[in-house]
């Protein structure tokens, strides 16, 4: 799917959302979510992509994981909507870890998303008052961790000059 055509899905997903037309919305985001990603790469690898056009991309991206995890919560299809947000999250945190001018300009976006997502996350687990779902969420907050200190790990030693 063509980029433009997944933004106008993109829109006409949340105007329906909106509505409250749940199905068609669902379907709409499924698509967006399923194409998106690809534009996301496609984009990090293209040296002429703009700041603001990757932040556009990838707040799409979290925008439209987050309606449809709550289409999804609504519909009573828990296991999706926590794995909708939950690899919307891990595609934005792989990202946040590549090496490019771009990611470097616009990693406080990111953090924010991850950060942002990570939140939905854990509202979703604690309004399941359930076990298994407290432990997902356990998982999930030890893997930011990690993100955090491999980023931290990983950009640090860029900034660090070399002295022979």
């Amino acid at each position: 799917m063509e980029l433009q055509q997944c933004w106008s899905h993109y829109l006409k997903a949340d105007q329906l959302l909106e509505q409250g037309h749940w199905p068609e919305a669902h379907y709409l985001f499924e698509q967006v979510l399923t194409h998106l990603p690809e534009h996301i790469h496609s984009a990090l690898n293209n040296q002429e992509t703009k700041p603001c056009q990757f932040t556009c991309l990838v707040t799409g991206i979290r925008d439209a994981a987050v309606a449809q995890s709550h289409i999804l919560n609504r519909m009573g299809q828990y296991e999706q909507a926590f794995n909708t947000l939950n690899q919307t999250y891990a595609l934005l945190q792989f990202v946040s870890l590549e090496s490019s001018d771009l990611i470097r300009t616009i990693g406080s976006i990111l953090i924010k998303h991850c950060d942002d997502l990570l939140q939905h996350m854990a509202a979703f687990c604690s309004s399941q008052r359930n076990a298994r779902w407290m432990v997902e969420l356990e998982t999930v907050q030890k893997a930011h961790h990690h993100f955090d200190a491999l980023k931290l790990s990983y950009h640090g030693k860029q900034n660090t000059a070399l002295i022979n």
